[in-house]
C-alpha cells in the first residue's frame, strides 16, 4: 500500500516522547499516542514489545507523555531511532530533561506539555503493547507543539 492509499499518512497527529524510569534504568522513545476520553483523563500508547520502554513501564506500572515542542524535531528523529538497551539516550544526546512530581521519568527541556499517567490496563497486539493510561499529574509549558503530517514535522499555530 503506497503513502497515498494509507489513511494512516493524511492523519496528522502530535509527535510525542514516551519517558519511563524503573529503579536504576530510564528510557524515552518517540511514540504515538491517542486521547480516550475527555471526561476521564485517560489516553493509550503503543510501545513495540520487548523493548526497554515497554519492560520499564510494565514494571513500574507509569509513563510519562511528553507532547514534543515546536522545536524539537531533531529529539523525536534521536530517540525514535535509538534503542534503549543499547544506550542511555539521555547520556547519548545530551537530552537536559527534569522529572515531574509522581515519576521518576525524565521531561526534555523545550517540552510542550507533559501528563504523567498510571497503567488502566494494557493489550498486546501483534507485536506492540498498548497501554492505557490514566492522567494523574500534568502540565502545559505554553510553548507551541510539534506535529507530524505526511511525512513531514509542523509547528502547530492558530489561524
Amino acid at each position: 500500500m503506497s503513502n497515498e492509499n494509507n489513511v494512516f499518512y493524511w492523519l496528522p497527529c502530535s509527535v510525542v516522547f514516551v519517558s519511563t524510569a524503573h529503579e536504576d534504568k530510564k528510557d524515552i522513545m518517540t511514540a504515538t499516542a491517542m486521547f480516550v476520553s475527555e471526561k476521564e483523563p485517560l489516553l493509550v500508547i503503543s510501545v513495540a514489545k520487548n523493548h526497554l520502554t515497554e519492560r520499564l513501564i510494565t514494571q513500574s506500572g507509569k509513563f510519562t507523555l511528553v507532547i514534543a515542542g515546536a522545536h524539537q524535531e531533531k529529539l523525536a528523529v534521536q530517540v525514535g531511532s535509538a534503542k534503549g538497551e543499547d544506550t542511555d539516550k539521555f547520556e547519548r544526546f545530551s537530552i537536559s530533561a527534569t522529572t515531574g512530581s509522581g515519576s521518576a521519568a525524565l521531561i526534555p527541556e523545550g517540552a510542550a506539555a507533559w501528563m504523567e499517567c498510571e497503567v488502566e490496563s494494557s493489550k498486546e497486539i501483534q507485536g506492540y503493547q498498548l497501554f492505557m493510561g490514566r492522567v494523574v499529574n500534568q502540565n502545559d509549558s505554553g510553548k507551541p507543539p510539534l506535529v507530524w503530517h505526511k511525512d513531514g514535522f509542523f509547528k502547530l499555530a492558530s489561524v
